[in-house]
């Protein structure tokens, strides 16, 4: 019999909890996704590799995400919010395809059900959860809605999530700047802006840059600190992630 230890909840995001896995655990996570994989086996080793690889979940950060954001302007050139989105690391794919159930026809497929339950799961956010997105306008931080327009995919044989996150009220940008981040404030979940941030419908005389983190001696050390951490461990600084994060700045004329 397979013995796992005892699950502990994710720390964002209430729907999904995430286990220690013993590598029994580990083969029945993979086993469901073989009919994908074994079309191209080099995917299928890449992914097996990975989840054997248990130790992962011994150091903070846990999840590995590469995220985009994209602001989102109305006809009128005001801001309105911003698109956010999140591709998973392999690995916390299979976790998922194990935790929310997935593919339960064994097919290897994820069909419209399975999708559905994804951006369920991940857009059902407990009630002081941020969704690890940060917007500052000209420094004052402003407060976002909850997910609005979600959706989930596969995108190369890993969970991707994408959803809006809207600002109270419009914002006219002449001549101000926004400062957009996205972090987990505990390091439980690293965040890597895959790409320049875009302007969906953005006005003549703004721009995007993204600002990566390039760690330096201090911070180098203190990462090293955070990987001793076991995944039932919090860091002493509440907001330790903001130290990592990268920016997607926006300046408009």
């Amino acid at each position: 019999m397979c013995a796992v230890s005892g699950a502990r909840p994710i720390p964002r995001r209430q729907s999904i909890e995430l286990a220690e896995i013993s590598t029994c655990r580990v083969t029945r996570i993979v086993s469901p996704l073989l009919s994908r994989y074994v079309t191209d086996m080099r995917h299928f080793i890449s992914a097996l590799i990975l989840a054997l690889s248990v130790n992962s979940a011994a150091a903070h950060p846990h999840v590995f995400v590469d995220a985009k954001g994209a602001f989102i302007f109305a006809k009128d050139g005001r801001l309105v919010g911003v698109r956010i989105y999140w591709l998973y690391d392999a690995f916390t794919t299979l976790l998922l395809y194990d935790t929310l159930s997935l593919d339960k026809d064994g097919d290897g497929k994820l069909d419209g059900g399975d999708l559905e339950t994804i951006k369920q799961g991940e857009t059902d956010w407990a009630p002081d959860y941020e969704g690890d997105t940060y917007l500052w306008i000209d420094g004052q931080k402003q407060k976002l809605s909850r997910p609005k327009n979600a959706s989930a995919q596969m995108n190369d044989d890993r969970i991707g999530v994408g959803f809006e996150l809207l600002l109270e009220n419009a914002v006219n940008m002449s001549g101000k700047s926004a400062s957009l981040k996205i972090y987990d404030p505990i390091y439980y979940y690293a965040y890597s802006i895959a790409e320049a941030g875009t302007l969906s419908g953005g006005p003549a005389g703004c721009a995007v840059q993204v600002m990566g983190f390039t760690p330096d001696e201090k911070s180098s050390a203190l990462q090293n600190q955070l990987a001793a951490l076991s995944q039932e461990e919090i860091p002493d600084d509440p907001n330790v992630g903001a130290l990592f994060s990268e920016e997607i700045l926006l300046q408009c004329d």
